[in-house]
């Protein structure tokens, strides 16, 4: 024992010792780690520092840069605008000249003057008075400006001189167009003369050379085109020698300019180590490498599959949201042909495919809607639009996504139970819920063969200032497999293959429905049990909006009006029950007594519900039982898809599921079916409408579906023939569907001149596009159409809303 004892204390003295023995190694080690590190961290911070200071000044050349391309480009197009103005101008003349291009020239102070020199004499410019020592001159003869002009007029194309010392004074870069009786021709017979734009150059360099210099920066501009291959000053000392100098190149029509720019002070040195230092760091680096070598390895391989998939990620929803917005303009061709076949003008064999054509050019719209949806949520540009909405739309639109199914197949019965009526407007964005509804139903129909699809809306109060809005869809179809229920919310999943097989879709519906409710601040869930059905429901907070007077008449006030519901069986209870503020509804059951008199009521209408199959036997009933009624025709409905010929004969209306108590209020109006037909029998003026579009296969398809439809329509392929067009004033136009991508002039920039023309500021022009950002649609409206039109559009509905705004101006006072 005393031996064990004393081995016990040696070996704990030489730990000791040990310890001792390595505490100052340890503390050497660990002052030249602090040492390397404050040297380290401050050679970093300076070359981070450069690295920043270079960043920034790469930034503000590519800004200034982009101002200079942008002053360019713009003044570009306001010559291809003074070409077509030109040519479809036969008497010229200065008052005239002058009047268009103020229309080019206003707010852009980049512009000194806009010129026509027809066979190359200067004689038609803006701002005559300043410039009267150019008018008159023969710019062949102008030695400097001649080789240009020849330049011109050789390859068709625009052509950029200067900076040029004008004749009456200043710097300005001068940019050339030639004009042809005919575009596109290319013999020098057919030259009419040459359009040019004065760039004042003392704007270009207050506007990008001059705010370099103020930031301390030293400028060099030389240029280069195919008449001068070797680089020309323009501005700054040819001879400094810039070192390391930040270069951006502008490329303009017929030539191009380098920017190189370094600051006045140079960029902040290399900080140089001690080798005695490094000698420390090397000692330290070495411990802490052989330390940290498998951490850092998998951490740099972790780093860079992230960064990969990450990069691959953004790619891939780039990639989805520009092949999705180019897949619309042949899909909007392929739409409206298949609706120009759709017309009893064909044959019935015709019909039905332009109908299947139309089907499935609709369900790849779906899917790239999807797609587009997907991409602006994964992106971070998803937004919702907050506004008032009625409590009523929302429901009333839900009707009619339900009929709209239940039209496709009748065998499902479409169930609406709505709110009851109390608080009427919220704050939403009313949109996107109808989205993720009219998702729910359509999968609920699309997986349901026989039975009904229900949808429940109630409101319940979560606060003073807000309630929450639930939604229930459920239906008797297939079910949901348990296990696969808390997948179905993923992108791109579907249960099975053979799900796959038996219906369409690529699986984004759920998956979207669950982002939005999300972006809601809301939450979504199902239940569902195989062979049985399946039941959706989300939860949203609404806040409440401002509410405004009740405006129902007497008739249409709670237990005011009695429904009797003739039929074979009474309606769901939840259904009836949901009548009852408006409807006192009494079932009577159909039977062979077709002569029973229903008792009259003033306030009485009659709901007749007979199921199908329509029998021989039913319709011999239903025109007995109709002969005795003493009810007026206009209180009697017929609750269907198509009206009996019987019903038809005693003029009975139709009214299709589901039933909710704005439907019947407007079916049992008295003078319904008199405006709709005097609406429709009123002698309208035939519609003359300018169409702007490059796609020559959309503009043809597009002016047949209007003409088809008795709309006159005039083709151009740019926004400067349109622009050109309607200033000329030799066609009247009743509204303008402009196209927003096209060369020349873009649809946004020919609308904004429109504006600017006091006699076009009441003229209806929509942006047509595949676009269907709601960032675009604000820009648009903003600019100043009327309203936004997406590829592929319903050419009946367009019709109408161009026909209300027409009479919306004609009933409002001058």
């Amino acid at each position: 024992m005393p031996t064990m004892s004393s081995n016990k204390t040696f070996a704990n003295c030489s730990n000791k010792q040990s310890s001792l023995g390595l505490l100052p190694w340890l503390i050497g080690v660990a002052l030249s780690a602090c040492v390397l590190s404050l040297v380290l961290f401050n050679s970093i911070q300076q070359q981070s520092e450069a690295q920043r200071v270079k960043a920034e000044v790469r930034y503000t050349l590519d800004h200034h840069a982009n101002k200079l391309d942008k002053i360019v480009g713009k003044a570009s197009a306001n010559l291809h605008s003074i070409e077509v103005f030109v040519r479809q101008t036969p008497e010229l003349n200065q008052t005239s000249f002058e009047r268009f291009s103020t229309l080019l020239s206003v707010e852009n102070p980049a512009i000194r003057s806009l010129q026509y020199a027809p066979d190359g004499i200067l004689t038609f410019l803006t701002n005559p008075a300043l410039n009267q020592s150019a008018i008159g001159l023969n710019l062949y003869k102008a030695p400097m400006t001649a080789p240009y002009l020849e330049e011109a007029a050789l390859t068709g194309k625009t052509i950029m001189e200067g900076p040029r010392e004008l004749v009456q004074g200043g710097n300005a870069l001068i940019l050339r167009y030639p004009v042809y009786r005919q575009r596109n021709a290319g013999s020098n017979r057919d030259l009419m003369g040459f359009a040019a734009v004065l760039i004042d150059f003392e704007y270009v360099k207050q506007t990008v050379i001059e705010p370099l210099e103020q930031q301390g920066l030293i400028v060099r501009i030389q240029q280069k085109s195919p008449m001068h291959a070797d680089w020309v000053p323009i501005h700054g000392n040819p001879g400094l020698r810039l070192i390391d100098p930040i270069s951006s190149t502008v490329f303009f029509p017929y030539g191009e300019w380098a920017i190189e720019v370094v600051p006045k002070q140079g960029w902040s040195p290399a900080v140089g180590i001690h080798p005695f230092l490094v000698l420390l760091a090397a000692i330290t680096m070495a411990v802490v490498i052989w330390m940290s070598v498998h951490e850092y390895r998998s951490r740099k391989a972790m780093h860079a599959a992230y960064e990969l998939a990450k990069s691959a990620n953004e790619l891939k929803d780039k990639l989805i949201a520009n092949v999705s917005h180019e897949i619309r303009t042949p899909l909007t061709s392929i739409n409206s042909i298949a609706m120009m076949l759709d017309t009893p003008a064909y044959s019935t064999e015709v019909q039905d495919l332009g109908k299947a054509i139309k089907q499935s050019s609709e369900a790849v719209n779906v899917i790239v809607n999807d797609l587009l949806d997907l991409s602006k949520i994964r992106q971070g540009y998803f937004r919702l639009n907050h506004s008032s909405f009625q409590l009523a739309t929302l429901v009333d639109n839900t009707a009619n996504m339900l009929q709209q199914q239940w039209l496709q197949k009748p065998g499902v019965e479409p169930i609406l139970l709505e709110p009851s009526p109390s608080r009427t407007h919220y704050l939403g964005d009313r949109g996107r819920i109808e989205q993720v509804i009219q998702n729910l139903i359509s999968n609920a129909f699309k997986f349901t063969m026989f039975g009904s699809v229900k949808v429940r809306i109630y409101v319940v109060t979560e606060s003073r200032e807000r309630d929450q809005l639930i939604v229930e869809v459920s239906d008797t179809g297939v079910g949901i497999p348990q296990n696969d229920i808390e997948r179905i919310f993923d992108a791109f999943y579907q249960v099975d293959s053979s799900l796959q097989k038996r219906y369409n879709g690529a699986g984004l519906g759920l998956a979207i429905c669950r982002q939005i409710i999300e972006v809601m601040g809301g939450t979504i869930q199902v239940q569902s049990k195989p062979n049985l059905g399946t039941q959706f429901e989300f939860r949203v907070p609404l806040e409440h909006g401002e509410q405004q007077q009740d405006q129902r008449d007497s008739q249409s006030s709670p237990g005011n009006r009695i429904l009797l519901h003739v039929g074979d069986m009474a309606l769901e209870p939840h259904l009836a029950t949901c009548l009852e503020p408006d409807w006192q509804v009494r079932f009577l059951q159909r039977n062979s007594n077709s002569d029973k008199i229903l008792p009259r009521h003033d306030n009485a209408r009659v709901l007749l519900d007979i199921p199908e199959p329509l029998s021989t036997d039913k319709l011999d009933w239903l025109d007995q039982f109709l002969d005795t009624q003493q009810h007026l025709t206009q209180h009697m409905v017929w609750l269907g898809k198509d009206l009996p010929a019987v019903a038809e004969k005693h003029h009975i209306r139709l009214l299709m599921k589901p039933l909710t108590r704005q439907r019947l209020s407007r079916a049992y109006e008295q003078d319904h079916r008199e405006r709709l037909s005097s609406v429709e029998s009123a002698g309208l003026d035939p519609m003359h409408l300018l169409l702007a579009e490059d796609n020559s296969l959309n503009a043809k398809v597009f002016k047949k579906l209007l003409e088809n439809r008795g709309i006159s329509v005039t083709c151009v392929s740019n926004g400067a023939d349109a622009l050109a067009l309607l200033t000329r004033g030799s066609a009247r136009f009743d509204a303008v569907l402009m196209d927003l991508q096209m060369p020349v002039m873009d649809g946004l920039e020919a609308t904004r001149l429109i504006r600017r023309h006091p006699e076009l500021q009441g003229l209806p022009v929509y942006a047509v596009s595949g676009h269907v950002s709601n960032s675009m649609k604000e820009e648009c409206l903003h600019i100043g159409f009327t309203n936004f039109i997406t590829k592929p559009f319903d050419p009946d509905v367009l019709i109408d809303d161009i026909r209300a705004r027409l009479q919306q101006q004609s009933d409002s006072p001058d």
